[in-house]
């Protein structure tokens, strides 16, 4: 049986490039992250649904390589290792387990409790 590695050991090859005017863009130098931390900022930062994201994580992980375009920026991904291409049931599994490890680690250790009251409003 095949071991899947998990989104956090999936090293991804990140390139932005910004659009400055209408013909203009700056792109910028290639930075390397995790395929985990890149589902969290879709999913967390960017506001991509589940579907969308899952999207993103199917392409990258069947194809290799994946261009996500927003309005003033595109990104583009590229699994650095491309012995880590698998097929389609075991990128939905990559992407299923890492969200599940994201909603088990919500309450983590370092966060606080926080004390809310609410005040029924005064009679006048």
């Amino acid at each position: 049986m095949k071991m899947i590695k998990p989104a956090t050991e999936i090293m991804l090859l990140e390139t932005r490039t910004q659009q400055l005017a209408a013909f203009s863009t700056d792109k910028s130098k290639p930075t390397y992250c995790t395929l985990g931390d890149k589902i969290e900022e879709l999913v967390l930062k960017v506001g991509y649904s589940n579907a969308q994201a899952l999207t993103v994580v199917i392409q990258i992980l069947t194809v290799g390589k994946v261009r996500i375009d927003f309005r003033d920026y595109n990104q583009r991904l590229q699994l650095r290792f491309s012995q880590d291409i698998m097929n389609r049931s075991d990128a939905m599994e990559v992407f299923d387990s890492h969200l599940a490890h994201l909603r088990t680690t919500d309450l983590s250790e370092d966060s606080f409790t926080q004390r809310i009251m609410i005040q029924a409003p005064r009679p006048r």
